[in-house]
């Protein structure tokens, strides 16, 4: 299990006990007060924390397109829950599309170089203290008699602080947070990157080329997503050379951390066995260590996989192997968060299934 995953199941075990409090000590004790038995306990109950819940989502991204604005940014779309607008020409463009982000997603472009991020990652969180005042305002001032309204401002603030719990943890889960991304542009050139970032991402989704990509002489969390960026257009034109100059460059970076080192190697793996013969490519694996073939085997992220798939289908020969490799894609696509990138290494996968399949026409997938 990645570091991510155990991370992310924590959060969500500290939710559940938020829940079960709010459920157990606060909404429990209003029914008693109120005298609501039945059907009535549900309606309420499924009320307030509906209302909470889209209440909180909203004010997240209205904080996020606020901070976006105040630092200077504009907005290219904003996403709640799925429900999108999109900015397209002038025009502001509705639909519903999928999002990164536990209840929503804005993305923004720098108006320029000196555009600061912070705002924007703080702003849902500043939003949310100041709903927390209202709330208990309107809990303790406005609904002095009717306490059904009190009880009901409690539990929506009590929502509020799950979700924030979770968007404010200063480590990667399995999705990006605004905790981890502060915690990023806080290294050396944080801005910078974060701004680089931005401007690829955009270009991606215009359909233009991001190159040249900015470069920075120190790799951090941050900057290296940058360098990720470029290995992967390297890889996916077969500029093999730039990409394992690139690579070599995570690697001699011990401070990004063993995570990154590891997949930088499995890359650096792959740009071997993509180029070399069958024979060379039995000499290339069975040369590595144990420990260094049981990683190839056994990691999750995708680019290893594919790199596991040549091994599979073409040094080893194992069917069984392969279908194994092929089986855990989907759900390895679903962990790598930039869109670009997600596309590059599922071309990539196909690719080397192609190749095996060359070899073995008669095995299916």
């Amino acid at each position: 299990m990645k570091k991510e995953d155990i991370y992310s199941l924590i959060v969500y075990g500290l939710m559940v006990g938020i829940a079960l409090f709010v459920g157990l000590e606060i909404i429990a004790p209003a029914f008693r007060q109120l005298g609501i038995v039945g059907a009535a306990q549900y309606g309420y109950a499924i009320i307030t924390i509906l209302v909470g819940f889209l209440l909180n989502a909203f004010l997240l991204e209205l904080g996020h397109l606020l901070g976006a604005l105040v630092g200077g940014y504009d907005i290219k779309s904003i996403n709640v829950l799925g429900l999108s607008l999109t900015k397209t020409n002038n025009r502001w463009i509705f639909a519903i599309k999928p999002f990164e982000g536990l209840t929503g997603e804005t993305i923004v472009s720098p108006r320029s170089t000196q555009s600061k991020p912070t705002l924007n990652l703080w702003g849902g969180l500043i939003l949310y203290v100041i709903e927390v005042v209202v709330a208990f305002y309107v809990a303790y001032y406005v609904f002095t008699e009717e306490q059904w309204g009190r009880y009901a401002s409690i539990v929506i603030i009590a929502i509020g602080g799950m979700l924030m719990m979770y968007n404010f943890m200063p480590f990667k889960m399995d999705t990006i947070t605004d905790g981890y991304r502060l915690t990023t542009v806080s290294q050396g050139k944080g801005n910078e990157a974060f701004n680089e970032l931005v401007r690829i991402e955009k270009a991606y989704e215009e359909k233009q080329d991001p190159k040249p990509f900015k470069q920075f002489k120190e790799l951090n969390n941050l900057t290296v997503q940058v360098l990720l960026h470029e290995i992967y257009d390297q890889l996916l034109r077969s500029d093999y050379a730039g990409a394992m100059t690139n690579i070599n460059t995570i690697i001699n970076t011990p401070k990004l951390g063993e995570s990154m080192i590891n997949q930088a190697f499995a890359m650096k793996i792959y740009v071997y066995l993509i180029q070399a013969t069958e024979e060379e490519r039995k000499e290339i694996f069975y040369n590595l260590t144990s420990r260094e073939r049981k990683y190839i085997a056994n990691d999750s992220h995708l680019m290893t996989i594919t790199t596991y798939l040549i091994v599979a289908g073409t040094i080893e020969d194992s069917y069984s192997e392969s279908v194994f490799c092929h089986d855990r894609k989907p759900a390895a696509l679903q962990r790598v968060h930039e869109k670009n990138i997600r596309n590059i290494q599922e071309e990539l996968f196909k690719r080397v299934l192609e190749m095996v399949q060359s070899k073995h026409k008669d095995w299916q997938f």
